[in-house]
């Protein structure tokens, strides 16, 4: 029933871990090539049972990423094939990027641009975080308005395989892109 005071320390250490991003390069094979580079992105961190970086910190259980991580490095793999087909049109090398830590606050990306492998200067990205989730027919392409390129190249590929699509936004958001 008096009066009581406590006290209350903490000390925090940080837990480091080693990672890394992987890089794969598809070189232009075109006879004339455009300065720049094209970035292919997509993260392969997800948080597993969970912790800080988690929407609900303090449960302790499987968070599920397969439509978070997983779809966008099978994206980046699709690409890669795809474009590997095609070497020869390519007016520009392609850098294919695994960015690790995106969960952690996109640590991978944010080490990818501090130290570039290359000196020539990234004129596009396309980051594939969560790709595949279209319900009811309607595909949602989050980002089209930070290129004007956007609704030209993907509208016309949409009205083609008959998906509604709704191509809009700025891009900003906490993915590698940023």
């Amino acid at each position: 029933k008096g009066n009581h005071t406590a006290k209350l320390t903490d000390a925090l250490e940080p837990v480091r871990a080693k990672t890394q991003n992987i890089v794969g390069v598809l070189k232009a094979g075109a006879a004339t090539k455009l300065p720049g580079i094209v970035v292919v992105g997509a993260h392969l961190d997800h948080l597993g049972q969970g912790g800080p970086s988690a929407l609900d910190p303090g449960t302790v259980a499987p968070h599920n990423g397969a439509d978070d991580n997983a779809s966008g490095i099978a994206g980046l793999l699709e690409v890669a094939r795809t474009l590997g087909a095609k070497k020869t049109e390519l007016q520009r090398d392609v850098y294919f990027v695994a960015f690790s830590a995106e969960e952690m606050g996109t640590l991978g990306s944010e080490h990818y641009v501090k130290h570039p492998p290359v000196k020539d200067p990234i004129v596009a990205m396309l980051n594939m975080d969560m790709i595949g989730r279209m319900k009811m027919n309607q595909l949602f392409v989050n980002g089209g308005d930070s290129a004007k390129e956007w609704k030209e190249i993907v509208e016309p590929i949409c009205a083609t395989h008959r998906v509604d699509c709704h191509v809009a936004g700025s891009g900003y958001g906490p993915s590698d892109h940023m």
